[in-house]
């Protein structure tokens, strides 16, 4: 008989997603800090693509890019956890098989949230090459970053 050790320790779950959870206080490096970062790929974005009315869009679009931002890489977290906790496969970020698809998740949720709702109004190209833009460079790709360079 095969017997698997089914104790789940904190340790294996990749930062920063448990470590929200268990300092909140973090929060206040995080969320600043994806604001910035939506901040300056949109700036970029902009000027890049030659927008003219740089501050109107900025003030019109950069709370809803940063929220669906955060909501999407949430839901690329759960995805993690329920793998882990649920299903017990791996460790974070220890296998490209697990974390993968999670940043596939946020990086699709990030387009479509962002194609369908934040530049709705926006003619289709534009908001294509935008909603593809930060679903490209805004994805949770911290979720690659090995547990086991945090924990040991």
């Amino acid at each position: 008989m095969n017997s698997k050790n089914h104790d789940v320790k904190l340790y294996n779950v990749l930062f920063p997603f448990w470590m929200l959870l268990l300092f909140p206080q973090i929060w206040l490096i995080v969320l600043p800090g994806n604001f910035i970062i939506d901040s300056l790929v949109f700036l970029i974005s902009m000027a890049v693509l030659k927008i003219a009315e740089k501050r109107q869009w900025y003030k019109r679009y950069i709370l809803k890019i940063f929220l669906f931002g955060m909501i999407s890489d949430l839901i690329g977290a759960g995805y993690l956890l329920l793998m882990m906790l649920v299903f017990e496969v791996g460790r974070m970020g220890d296998e490209l098989y697990l974390t993968a698809p999670a940043i596939g998740i946020s990086a699709v949720l990030i387009f479509l949230l962002n194609y369908f709702v934040t530049f709705r109004k926006t003619d289709k190209p534009l908001r294509f090459k935008l909603s593809l833009t930060f679903a490209l460079v805004t994805a949770p790709y911290t979720f690659l970053i090995p547990s086991s360079w945090l924990y040991g």
